[in-house]
């Protein structure tokens, strides 16, 4: 278990941004640390919860699943982000699946307690539309992407929102400093592996990229991000 109070990532969260110092007492003191094994599920699609979460430690995957079994990877979660705020306006089964990458550490606020706060402070309930508004403006330029783009931009796409997260300065460019596998890539990409790794190779024959030491470094972003262009 990490050494982490709780009312350090209340504090730092945006959703709860404003709020005198009672109001961040009182969800800290409800406030739990969860550890979660590799590949552990956080909670799975269908399933009903009454908490909110937010990532201490290590890498949490979005996806969604079809009936045949196949699935689609959203986006990655990391420290200090704060998810599941759904269950704040309704019972409905989640309808994504939120699974462990690495080993975590997860903060969890029952529900409850959440809405007690945002009804005595009304604020709160700006801070999360305000969230809200920037997560789907997010989500809308992913499926934009998804459904126009050529798998070289997708795979540009994502290369560059994980350089945004993870990048380290590097030598020659930025480092991605998590391990990221053609795999990964692929779900990410909604690519086959093959074809990614076609398009990796590529891209580092062009000199945009290069592995070193199980990390993607990006040499120049501004060539990767002319390859985002729609199809």
């Amino acid at each position: 278990m990490v050494d982490i109070r709780p009312l350090d990532l209340i504090t730092d969260s945006p959703w709860f941004s404003g709020l005198p110092e009672p109001a961040l007492q009182q969800l800290a003191g409800a406030a739990s640390i969860r550890p979660y094994p590799r590949g552990g599920q956080i909670y799975t699609e269908g399933e009903v919860t009454t908490e909110v979460y937010c990532v201490v430690t290590g890498r949490l995957r979005v996806a969604i699943s079809s009936s045949e079994g196949h699935d689609f990877a959203i986006v990655d979660l990391r420290h200090g982000f704060w998810f599941g705020e759904p269950v704040l306006a309704s019972d409905a089964p989640r309808v994504t699946s939120v699974q462990a990458l690495t080993s975590a550490d997860v903060l969890v606020i029952p529900r409850q307690v959440v809405l007690e706060v945002a009804e005595a402070y009304p604020l709160m309930y700006r801070n999360l539309f305000h969230d809200h508004i920037a997560a789907t403006r997010k989500l809308y330029e992913l499926l934009r992407s998804m459904l126009f783009y050529p798998l070289r931009a997708r795979v540009a796409l994502r290369l560059l929102n994980f350089a945004e997260d993870y990048g380290v300065a590097a030598k020659g460019g930025t480092c991605i400093d998590i391990k990221l596998t053609q795999n990964d890539l692929a779900r990410l990409a909604l690519g086959s592996r093959q074809r990614v790794n076609k398009v990796l190779r590529t891209f580092t024959e062009q000199g945009l990229i290069e592995t070193r030491d199980d990390r993607v470094v990006i040499l120049n972003s501004e060539g990767l991000a002319a390859e985002v262009e729609p199809g």
